[in-house]
């Protein structure tokens, strides 16, 4: 049983803001809680026009009933873990008709439950604080399109949290008429990189992603080749997955820590 309240204002063409939040006052989830804001305000600096947004929440979880209590053929656990807690704030700086955006969020874990080197979970008493920067720059020249994206992360504990210190995004394709109004088609690549960090295990015994010490993922570049295409109403996508495969890179390909 929860109880909650929101304030939203939607209305107008500069400034929205909302505001709610909810607690448990009876059951299983006593006191789990979360309260939820957001801003955004929208202005012209000379000719281009500009939004500048913000999001924060708070929130106090109750874990997941099989992280507490779990029997399988392979793994049975019974933990009494402490309620998770989540402080989140992000920023974000939008320039559309420079193609241009930046963002910065920080994040405070409490209580974080994972599961460790030994795929049970585990419950790390203390905060653990993430940190995220990007920024977005897209180019448009005569239906040439190239749009780059760099996301860096900082954790405060790695063994935790674990994460790349770099993630990158780019894209790169011509967009055309075939038809006008008709036929628009899209050709180009796509291409993905992270540094290298301690990716994730998975356990299929679980279903479950767990952290691990034993070897790094990353330093590898990923590129598809795309076609896609808006024909009317009906939409075509036509892609060719890791076209580099044998031509560069470290051969670290998978994403997940020994698991295709």
């Amino acid at each position: 049983t929860y109880v909650g309240a929101a304030l939203y204002k939607n209305q107008g063409k500069h400034i929205h803001y909302g505001f709610d939040g909810n607690i448990c006052l009876l059951g299983q989830k006593l006191g789990e809680f979360q309260v939820n804001g957001h801003m955004d305000a929208g202005f012209r600096l000379g000719k281009d026009s500009m939004t500048l947004a913000a999001n924060a929440y708070i929130k106090n979880e109750t874990p997941d009933y099989y992280l507490q209590h779990y029997r399988s053929n392979h793994y049975q656990w019974n933990n009494d873990f402490k309620k998770e807690g989540e402080t989140r704030f992000n920023v974000s700086f939008t320039v559309p008709d420079h193609g241009i955006e930046v963002g910065f969020w920080q994040s405070v874990l409490r209580n974080k439950i994972y599961y460790g080197a030994d795929c049970r979970p585990v419950q790390h008493d203390g905060a653990v604080s993430v940190t995220s920067i990007y920024l977005q720059k897209n180019f448009n020249l005569k239906g040439v399109h190239l749009d780059h994206r760099v996301l860096v992360q900082l954790t405060s504990n790695r063994h935790v949290v674990p994460l790349p210190l770099v993630s990158t995004f780019l894209s790169y394709y011509y967009e055309f008429w075939v038809k006008r109004d008709v036929l628009r088609v899209q050709v180009g690549l796509d291409g993905r990189f992270n540094t290298a960090y301690y990716a994730p295990g998975y356990n299929p015994a679980l279903s479950a992603f767990y952290n691990q010490r034993e070897v790094k993922i990353g330093n590898y570049p990923y590129i598809d080749a795309f076609i896609s295409a808006k024909w009317k109403r009906m939409r075509i996508l036509l892609k060719v997955q890791h076209l580099n495969m044998n031509l560069f890179g470290n051969g670290e390909y998978f994403q997940v820590a020994r698991y295709p």
